[in-house]
């Protein structure tokens, strides 16, 4: 099954909702009130906490590859200067628990755009 988490990082209160604010981002588009990511740093965490990870180019872009050892489970990160996605196939809830974890440590609670919410950053 394939599930997808987008992280992003809100420097104001902002009046769009989550949802409005995801599918801006999904289609490209600015969205004024989010702050700028250090996506090196971020990838540096995913690449260096999954053992295989790689980056490699897709298409005209980059982006972040890592197959479990066992080859059923995988995700591809992709980002822009103001998110990061990640889409996650058949990936165990542990791993998908460490890359909220990751993303939480820049400031970034994951939207699930299966359930339209976006979460909370422990305190």
């Amino acid at each position: 099954m394939s599930y997808e988490l987008i992280f992003w990082r809100q420097t104001i209160l902002m009046p769009q909702s989550s949802k409005a604010i995801y599918d801006c981002l999904n289609g490209g588009l600015p969205v004024d009130g989010l702050g700028e990511l250090p996506i090196e740093e971020i990838l540096s965490r995913v690449i260096d906490n999954f053992a295989g990870a790689q980056r490699e180019i897709n298409g005209s872009k980059e982006w972040v590859v890592w197959r479990s050892p066992n080859g059923e489970d995988s995700f591809e990160v992709t980002w822009s200067k103001r998110h990061v996605r990640v889409d996650c196939h058949h990936l165990q809830l542990r791993d998908m628990n460490r890359l909220v974890e990751i993303a939480a440590l820049f400031g970034c609670p994951p939207y699930d755009p299966k359930t339209g919410e976006r979460f909370r950053l422990p305190r």
